[in-house]
């Protein structure tokens, strides 16, 4: 059953956005790095609460408070590979083993492919 992009999902690649804005740089590995960078989820959390530059080491707390999707929602892995897990492990999962961007990241939470068609996204339960 395809299921169509939530508004949750929505609001969490605008979060992701919004937060790459202000980190450019992407890290890997951590929420937030000593050079200024953050994950994919990192920049959701920036793209939610302004923080300040020096937040190396920082974890985001209760972020699926705001993004219910994040533990509510499984996927399967766009990347390729057979992973079906929670999106907000998803995100993890493409941000630092696929090295997708936030960018991509973002694309994908929003129902959109690689090359910006519209996609249907592969829901689980």
């Amino acid at each position: 059953m395809a299921n169509q992009t939530t508004h949750d999902e929505h609001a969490l690649a605008l979060a992701i956005r919004s937060g790459a804005e202000h980190r450019p740089r992407q890290a890997h590995g951590a929420y937030f790095d000593a050079f200024g960078g953050s994950c994919a989820l990192g920049a959701a959390y920036e793209g939610v609460y302004r923080l300040p530059e020096e937040v190396a080491g920082e974890i985001p707390h209760r972020l699926d408070r705001f993004f219910h999707c994040l533990e509510n929602v499984s996927k399967r892995c766009p990347a390729g590979c057979h992973k079906v897990i929670p999106i907000g492990a998803m995100i993890v999962h493409l941000n630092d083993d696929h090295e997708w961007t936030r960018e991509q990241i973002a694309a994908w939470l929003d129902g959109q492919a690689p090359n910006g068609k519209r996609e249907a996204p592969q829901t689980t339960a």
